[in-house]
């Protein structure tokens, strides 16, 4: 008897040396932690409480010892984590926690001021409902890379504009090139490929096939964010523009048309009167020579002037339109092209032609091409002070690839990135479905390179 007498209080004074004990580190605890840290008896009395608690509950710790935690604060919810908020209209979430060998109602609380992580997520909240009305309204669908798995995220909008369902799993970037049309798949891993690997942003127009299989046009845009060479974000957003493109279609075939009808109008009819009148002005001339009249040198000035007018003319008629791509093609117009600026500029134009002559362009792609090549050579000669121009088209099953490079001072795409000559060069590029880069060289001159899908359809 007296054994278990003395182990039964042996017990009792380890119990009472380990509450103690417990007591104690929880009052150094608190003393010490930057959490508001309360001891709350009989569930709903606080007993203890330290600074960082009475600074986040706003009161004096003799306020809160004793007080009822309702009389400091409204309580939103009861749960495990407890959103409690104060006069001030600011708000504390309230982690419980059970204290070992206290009384069995005594609980540790630990507060946290989240008023302003509540102010940020309901912002966040706003803005991210605001982009996803905005993307329905707009018909903008968004995606992001991420750039260590290489996986596509879509949001909703650009799910409906693919037509792929909303539990569909996120796509590598080799997958996704199977929603191009094999035309401009090469065209988009070019220019996805060169963000990647320089943060070189694109704008493109490309043709997309749908989840569903219909054939889409879309206007896709991507930005990376590079840090150290290496990208470490790349978003982009795609835009149906299918309507959009058959009515620019039919605005520009209405506008090739008139142009067409002004070309003709000045080749054949002012064109042909201005000979006329520079033919019996010569003839005059020749008469007042023979006669001696004083008039004849003067006659002899308007002749040459005459002679000039008419061919200005001429040069803006094949300005207005190529007439001969319909008979000869593309090289041909490219060389009288390059023919007719070295006469007029005095500048060297050399062109290159690799590939077979049945792979090269015709039609509206042609004619884009020589706009693209005349946009191009003016800008060498009037602005890049060039002496030399030199002009490759390489023709391929899948594509064309068309550069023009010169040996002037070099376009400044920092002072000027958005002239007219680059805008013009830049939208007709993107209506054939292709990509353009405009860069200086490093041994000074710039490079013009543009890249058409070979059966693009404008």
């Amino acid at each position: 008897m007296a054994s278990k007498k003395n182990r039964k209080v042996k017990s009792v004074a380890s119990s009472r040396a380990k509450f103690s004990a417990s007591r104690a580190a929880l009052r150094g605890l608190m003393e010490n932690s930057f959490d508001g840290l309360l001891i709350v008896e009989h569930v709903d009395r606080i007993g203890e409480a330290n600074p960082a608690a009475c600074r986040i509950l706003g009161q004096p710790i003799e306020a809160v010892i004793g007080s009822r935690f309702r009389d400091l604060c409204t309580v939103h919810h009861h749960a495990q984590v407890l959103t409690l908020e104060r006069l001030d209209r600011s708000c504390v979430d309230v982690l419980i926690r059970k204290l070992p060998g206290f009384a069995p109602r005594t609980r540790l609380w630990i507060l946290h001021d989240v008023t302003a992580d509540r102010a940020l997520n309901e912002a966040l909240e706003r803005k991210s409902r605001l982009l996803l009305e905005t993307e329905s309204i707009g018909g903008i669908g968004g995606w992001e890379v991420d750039v260590k798995t290489g996986l596509l995220s879509w949001t909703p909008e650009m799910r409906r504009i693919m037509e792929m369902p909303a539990t569909q799993e996120p796509v590598t970037i080799e997958e996704s090139y199977d929603f191009y049309t094999e035309a401009s798949r090469p065209i988009v891993r070019e220019a996805f490929n060169a963000t990647m690997a320089r943060g070189t942003p694109y704008d493109l127009e490309l043709e997309a096939i749908t989840g569903q299989g219909r054939r889409i046009w879309v206007r896709e845009v991507c930005r990376a964010t590079m840090r150290g060479g290496r990208p470490i974000s790349v978003i982009g957003f795609s835009q149906d523009i299918t309507e959009r493109r058959r009515i620019a279609g039919l605005l520009t075939s209405i506008g090739d048309q008139e142009r067409a009808r002004i070309g003709a109008d000045l080749h054949d009819g002012l064109g042909q009167e201005l000979t006329g009148l520079s033919l019996l002005l010569r003839s005059v001339t020749t008469r007042a020579e023979l006669d001696g009249s004083a008039l004849a040198a003067e006659l002899g000035g308007l002749t040459k002037l005459a002679g000039k007018t008419v061919e200005t003319v001429r040069h803006i008629a094949y300005g207005l339109l190529p007439l001969e791509l319909g008979e000869f093609g593309l090289r041909q117009v490219l060389e009288r092209l390059a023919r007719s600026i070295s006469e007029t500029f005095g500048v060297l134009v050399t062109i290159r032609f690799e590939g077979e002559e049945a792979l090269m362009p015709v039609g509206t792609v042609a004619e884009n091409l020589y706009r693209i090549a005349q946009e191009a050579i003016a800008n060498a000669v009037r602005h890049g002070k060039a002496k030399r121009v030199a002009l490759r088209v390489r023709a391929s099953q899948a594509k064309t690839t068309f550069t023009v490079s010169d040996d002037g001072i070099g376009i400044d795409l920092q002072r000027n990135p958005d002239g007219m000559g680059l805008q013009i060069m830049r939208y007709r590029t993107r209506m054939l479905g292709g990509i353009l880069d405009v860069q200086p060289m490093p041994r000074g001159g710039t490079r013009v390179r543009c890249v058409i899908p070979r059966n693009s359809l404008f």
